[in-house]
């Protein structure tokens, strides 16, 4: 799969990974443990419109971009998870038939395997957290987040579909 960089790719790229740190800063509902967030909205975009490999670029330079904002310092775990989103919405919409198993497959697999899994790995490697703690509030929090991303997904897709053109 060749992804083709041009000027436009490079301005809606901008424009999502500025939308993408705003969503994060600003949008984000903590209820107890569980953290609703939706910086995932751009990063869908990106991969449904760019394909897989810009959708991961484009989270990989807001995660960057938006610690190194906010004073912080990106870890390399971190930032590998946020390639797998992108690379995942990319592998699941980009040029493909919408259906509601795929979305499920793809928001199940990100919340089992990203969200819970390598978020309490990253924790672990990356401040010492203990691993199974980790992944029951990891598991908590990613649970939460099917029905939101379900939600909002399928009907963005649905509102944008063939809307935009790239």
């Amino acid at each position: 799969m060749k992804t083709k960089l041009t000027t436009k790719t490079l301005v809606y790229g901008a424009i999502l990974v500025a939308l993408n740190i705003v969503i994060t800063r600003l949008l984000s509902i903590n209820i107890g443990v569980v953290r609703i967030g939706f910086n995932f909205v751009p990063v869908v975009l990106g991969a449904y419109l760019f394909g897989p490999v810009t959708g991961a670029a484009l989270a990989v330079i807001a995660d960057v971009l938006g610690m190194l904002m906010s004073g912080g310092f990106p870890w390399l775990g971190f930032c590998v998870s946020q390639a797998l989103y992108g690379l995942s919405y990319g592998f699941f919409f980009y040029k493909r038939k919408q259906s509601s198993r795929a979305l499920i497959v793809c928001v199940v697999f990100q919340a089992v395997f990203i969200d819970a899994f390598l978020g309490a790995v990253w924790y672990n490697l990356h401040a010492g957290a203990p691993f199974w703690a980790s992944l029951g509030a990891r598991a908590i929090d990613a649970a939460a987040m099917i029905p939101v991303k379900f939600v909002i997904i399928k009907y963005m897709l649905k509102l944008v579909g063939d809307r935009i053109k790239v």
